[in-house]
């Protein structure tokens, strides 16, 4: 195993990637899916960013720290992965006249039939894809929402409910208050 990771990140045994560092239940539902022709849309990368396009026909990721940015694209390098690319630059969050810029890094032409939420602005990463599969449909992939000490976001969770979905609570998660870590897909219909 690594010694680099941290705390619940797993390593695919046969490749040595790192998953995605997701409620370990979902990571089992995840491994099942055909990725092979799908087009990923990532916010937040990740040293898992390499693992996603080991599965995926494309990756591309919107990342606000370009430090971070260069230690995932290093990984996807070192793994010999070019199908993908992250847009980065540095936007702190917290500063609502930054938005705009970290959504203007997502390519204009990009059709993405999985979008990924882990980054910063998460709740506006939210309204950004369903607004990005309506008429075509999609799945958004979105960890730690309505997660003490992580992200209670009332209208996150107001943006979701109509849609079908599924949540995976890690199990012996322990740092919370009632409401553990948790990843879940939600399902945009066509």
């Amino acid at each position: 195993m690594n010694k680099e990771l941290v705390e619940w990140q797993l390593q695919e045994e046969n490749t040595g990637l790192i998953y995605p560092w997701w409620a370990h239940p979902f990571l089992e539902v995840l491994k099942t899916w055909d990725l092979s022709k799908v087009h990923w849309l990532e916010f937040g990368a990740g040293r898992s960013t390499a693992w996603l396009r080991s599965k995926c026909f494309w990756v591309d990721t919107v990342e606000a720290n370009p430090e971070w940015a260069e230690v995932a694209e290093q990984e996807c390098k070192d793994n010999y992965f070019s199908n993908g690319t992250i847009y980065s630059k540095q936007i702190n969050e917290g500063h609502p006249e930054l938005i705009e810029s970290y959504f203007d890094l997502i390519p204009k032409d990009g059709k993405y039939h999985i979008i990924s939420i882990d980054g910063i602005y998460r709740t506006e990463a939210i309204e950004w894809a369903i607004k990005h599969f309506e008429g075509r449909g999609g799945i958004m992939v979105i960890d730690n929402l309505d997660q003490d000490y992580v992200w209670i976001s009332p209208k996150a969770m107001e943006l979701i409910e109509p849609y079908e979905s599924e949540v995976f609570i890690q199990p012996n998660h322990i740092n919370h208050e009632g409401k553990p870590w948790n990843t879940r897909w939600v399902k945009i219909p066509a």
